[in-house]
């Protein structure tokens, strides 16, 4: 059977959907490579959200085109054909041999694999609990590219977190566009804190964490329910993107301010120290003084323990494409280092606060220093800071979650000492 090089670009979803491509490509007889000269096909699973990730996509396509022999194969999957369509990109991409859409392991199996093989970390994996959107942000491309909400089984995902158990992995990091309406679409109909509670029932030791929760549903009420689960991480991944109203309808953002920050009082007056992080964009047209400095006075409000910034793409196919008045590039910049700038003390000051507390780390094993290091529960993999860990009274393994008391702090980061159980 013909060898594999992978090359997996974009979000956790895109990295989820590629880990099951590659185990039914494994299961097959396919010998999955790390070196190109040693592959008959390469295959790269593109990301295509924005324009930077279509550049990157482009890039590596190019890079493999000019090293491809003719015995070789060119594979292009993912986002990239979803948004611009295979006939075209044939045209414009001749050194690709085939194109194929998003979840590309559909193409070899008919039912939902379980399995996966893991590309990332052994002790923690991307759990995608749905595909699609049913927003219509007027700058973004995803309903477009990977069509409306679609709730993967509840009884399915239990399934799928029973095998990464299996095969170590300590964290669950569950994923969608949008993880708050999971389970409306299922018949019969079911929703995310039931998945929280299936999950939260296995009897293994890990934990849950989640990512990209919309702000119409950071509530009180579904805080409380998810803060009684022992294995649900307090962190709370909720893109906010902007502050300003006028600037929310043309996105068509539709939460309330001044509910968000209620909950997020209500949050930090429970758990002090429950980890809430967003993405904003800058530069959105229309975005004038007046509505970025709105936007930074609500950032210094809630005090954001991470933060992403995006600047706006006129995106092509988007409503957002053709509303103006627009901002510059250079301003446009300028505004996200001013984001940045802000959110750096905060973040430091944030972090500061644990200084002293106890905490719970996944041990991952050692960086390129020798230093020991793993996530507390108040860092994402990948996105946010790490915990640098001193052993003098444990002799923890890669793998284990291991109760640490917080020493320092630093501008992402934190060092703490194992505590003995």
């Amino acid at each position: 059977m013909p060898s594999i090089y992978p090359v997996s670009l974009g979000c956790a979803k895109n990295k989820a959907d590629f880990e099951k491509l590659l185990w039914v490509l494994r299961a097959q007889g396919h010998e999955i490579v790390l070196l190109p000269e040693e592959a008959d096909i390469f295959w790269i699973n593109t990301c295509a959200f924005i324009r930077p990730a279509v550049e990157e996509a482009l890039e590596h396509i190019f890079e493999l085109g000019e090293i491809k022999k003719p015995h070789q194969k060119l594979v292009v999957s993912g986002c990239l054909t979803a948004r611009y369509g295979k006939e075209k990109l044939k045209e414009l991409l001749p050194e690709v041999d085939e194109f194929y859409g998003i979840e590309p392991y559909r193409l070899f199996v008919n039912k939902e694999p379980v399995e996966r093989l893991l590309t990332e970390s052994p002790f923690y994996a991307y759990l995608k609990i749905a595909e699609g959107c049913n927003h219509r942000c007027t700058y973004c491309t995803i309903p477009r590219i990977r069509g409306k909400y679609r709730s993967l089984p509840l009884e399915h995902l239990v399934k799928e977190a029973e095998f990464l158990l299996s095969q170590g992995v300590k964290e669950i990091i569950l994923v969608a566009q949008d993880l708050a309406p999971y389970g409306r679409d299922l018949c019969p109909a079911t929703d995310l804190i039931s998945l929280l509670k299936a999950l939260n029932s296995i009897e293994e030791e890990f934990r849950i964490r989640m990512l990209y929760l919309n702000p119409v549903a950071f509530e009180k009420d579904f805080l409380e329910q998810v803060l009684e689960l022992e294995k649900v991480v307090p962190y709370f991944e909720v893109p906010v993107q902007h502050a300003h109203p006028d600037v929310l309808k043309k996105m068509r953002r539709k939460f309330s301010v001044e509910r968000f920050l209620e909950t997020v009082k209500f949050l930090r007056r429970w758990r002090p120290l429950a980890c809430i992080r967003t993405t904003v964009m800058v530069g959105f047209p229309g975005e004038g003084e007046k509505e970025f400095e709105m936007l930074l006075e609500f950032l210094k409000e809630v005090e954001f323990d991470y933060l992403g910034v995006f600047i706006f793409y006129p995106e092509e196919g988007t409503e957002a494409e053709k509303f103006f008045p627009r901002v510059s590039y250079k301003e446009k910049v300028a505004r996200k280092r001013q984001v940045l700038k802000l959110q750096r003390e905060v973040t430091k000051k944030r972090l500061k606060s644990r200084v002293g507390e106890g905490e719970e780390v996944l041990f991952l094993g050692e960086d390129i220093k020798g230093r020991p290091f793993g996530i507390a529960r108040c860092q994402a993999p990948e996105i946010d800071g790490i915990t640098y860990l001193n052993f003098k009274k444990a002799d923890p393994l890669p793998g284990d979650l291991v109760k640490v008391k917080v020493k320092r702090s630093g501008l992402y980061d934190l060092w703490a000492e194992v505590i003995k159980e």
